[in-house]
């Protein structure tokens, strides 16, 4: 009887302690960087000690089975902080921090608490999920696919992928923008596959993050806008102004790669008016990191003035940003004009000598 008296205690014991449930613990922020090494505030510095909110959710955490969602841009922004960043104080002035100990004892505190957890990589910069996926859904997948691979590498093992709901609204300045910088920047990616290139990508999910506010969100804005700029810039059309007298001839065109990498484009070139005929210029290669002077045939109808437009597109065909306006001033004097001007030259000539010689016979004769 005693026995029984125990069972029985022990299973209501048994049945009513608390069952610690999984924990789903979200890394998440809205993007504190501008570029590489630089940054709008010092917030995330703050927000990775022990007190601050992403220290918290590793240095106050209970010894129970976790499951992480992570989004791998936060982490490569807290290792930028680690080797040294410059940040923006309250009066915009740059303030330098040579290193950070704090950020490599968070990164390797990361690790070893998601060791042996199920870890779940987020889109690339956790952008609005239904947006993107209205804006172009291919997108999306690109962030997931390499959020999830950028997460592995880090943490040196496989971990899954997921996408959650986004509550949140995204304003409409940032959705403008992110479409024009998508398609500006992508179409480059077609001909381009750097890191460098595939970093600027995915930053622009950054523009559509649920909890970027205004303030934070002109200042990327104004980043990424010049960083697509600058990128645009590397691949592009040299050219000057040129007087033209015969009427074939070969137009020299540089086009410059600044990037580490070989490029295979297409260069169309078209007139303003009929005044010159151009030739086909054809599929180029450009070596990395330097420039490729071209001869383009042309053929001046008339004289005058004309401006050549000289695109760039890559062999899919897209262009490649903007044209280069190339103004051509066409002196060309026609055979026809050359040989009459010669004939009356001669005339000329002939009339001098015969004036010459009746003046030297008026002075014989006196």
């Amino acid at each position: 009887m005693r026995k029984i008296l125990l069972l029985v205690l022990a299973f209501s014991i048994l049945s009513i302690a608390p069952v610690r449930a999984a924990v789903t613990i979200t890394i998440s922020e809205p993007t504190h960087r501008l570029s590489p090494g630089i940054f709008l505030d010092d917030t995330l510095a703050q927000e990775i000690a022990p007190t601050g909110r992403l220290g918290k959710l590793l240095f106050d955490r209970k010894k129970i089975e976790t499951k992480w969602l992570v989004d791998v841009a936060v982490i490569e922004e807290i290792a930028d902080l680690a080797d040294g960043y410059t940040y923006l104080d309250s009066e915009q002035k740059e303030v330098s921090v040579s290193t950070l100990i704090l950020a490599d004892i968070w990164l390797n505190t990361f690790r070893t608490v998601t060791r042996n957890a199920v870890v779940l990589a987020l889109p690339y910069g956790n952008p609005s999920s239904s947006l993107v996926k209205k804006i172009e859904p291919s997108e999306l997948d690109l962030y997931s696919a390499l959020g999830q691979e950028r997460l592995s590498l880090y943490l040196d093992r496989k971990v899954g992928a997921v996408v959650i709901s986004d509550p949140g609204k995204i304003s409409d300045t940032n959705i403008s923008l992110y479409r024009e910088l998508r398609s500006s920047i992508s179409i480059i990616n077609t001909v381009v596959t750097l890191r460098e290139v595939e970093d600027l990508r995915l930053r622009l999910a950054q523009l559509l993050h649920p909890g970027l506010d205004e303030i934070r969100g002109a200042s990327l804005r104004k980043a990424l806008g010049d960083a697509v700029v600058e990128m645009n810039k590397r691949i592009r059309v040299s050219g000057g102004n040129y007087t033209i007298t015969s009427s074939s001839y070969e137009l020299p065109i540089t086009v410059v790669n600044r990037f580490d990498q070989q490029i295979n484009l297409d260069l169309r070139i078209s007139a303003s008016n009929s005044r010159v005929l151009v030739g086909k210029s054809g599929r180029i290669s450009v070596a990395a990191q330097s420039q490729l002077q071209i001869k383009v045939p042309l053929t001046v109808i008339a004289s005058g003035d004309t401006v050549l437009r000289v695109q760039l597109w890559t062999p899919a065909g897209a262009e490649i940003g903007s044209a280069k306006k190339i103004p051509l001033r066409l002196a060309v004097i026609s055979t026809a004009t050359t040989w009459f001007a010669t004939f009356l030259t001669v005339i000329l000539l002939f009339a001098i000598v015969v004036q010459s010689l009746r003046r030297v016979k008026r002075r014989r004769s006196r």
